[in-house]
């Protein structure tokens, strides 16, 4: 049996735009419907929907992803960036988020809509549906993949010296919040190796 729920997820992020920083604070309400006979896929699909939003977005900047200049700003000087395909503004977020809670759910749940409200947007909801156009995110990248995942490696290299500072690989089995019959996949052992400057 389908089964109808309501939940909210708030966050604070800063967004770079116009030459700018802001401050902002999100208000999303989720609608969503379980889409498994497993209740506990179920919960867990809502708990990587809080995880996502208070790990990941929460005190992260969002940033047009042609300014590559100002992620490396952001990641060097130790803040969390997610880029986004146009300019951070409440609704290519929202799109975003739509996309992102959609691929992280799996499939085990689906939101059937959002409504984002912000401190910046002045009482205005945005709200997001299935036949709404996504097409800025229909591209491969993070928000469409179902691991956690909020940016792109190559935009971490550093220019001058080709290394890459990468943000600590979290899977869903590192914060427990794998799917019921899921099982870790690899040897367990740890592998060192010396990348070249154009791995």
């Amino acid at each position: 049996m389908d089964v109808r729920l309501n939940l909210d997820l708030n966050f604070t992020a800063g967004l770079w735009h116009s030459e700018e920083f802001y401050m902002n604070t999100y208000m999303i309400n989720c609608n969503v419907v379980t889409n498994t006979t497993e209740s506990e896929d179920a919960q867990i699909a809502v708990e990587r929907l809080r995880w996502f939003s208070y790990n990941v977005l929460n005190n992260s900047f969002f940033v047009n992803q042609s300014d590559v200049d100002r992620q490396h700003q952001l990641w060097s000087n130790g803040l969390n960036v997610l880029a986004l395909p146009d300019h951070p503004g409440d609704q290519v977020i929202g799109s975003m988020l739509y996309t992102k809670f959609n691929a992280i759910c799996d499939d085990k749940i689906v939101v059937t809509d959002i409504q984002l409200a912000s401190a910046l947007s002045d009482g205005v909801r945005y709200i997001f549906a299935e036949d709404d156009n996504y097409s800025l995110f229909e591209t491969d990248n993070w928000w469409n993949d179902t691991d956690i995942r909020w940016f792109d490696k190559s935009v971490l290299k550093s220019k001058k010296a080709n290394t890459v500072k990468m943000q600590p690989v979290v899977s869903w089995h590192d914060v427990d919040l794998q799917w019921k019959n899921d099982s870790p996949t690899g040897s367990g052992n740890v592998v060192i190796a010396d990348f070249k400057k154009d791995d």
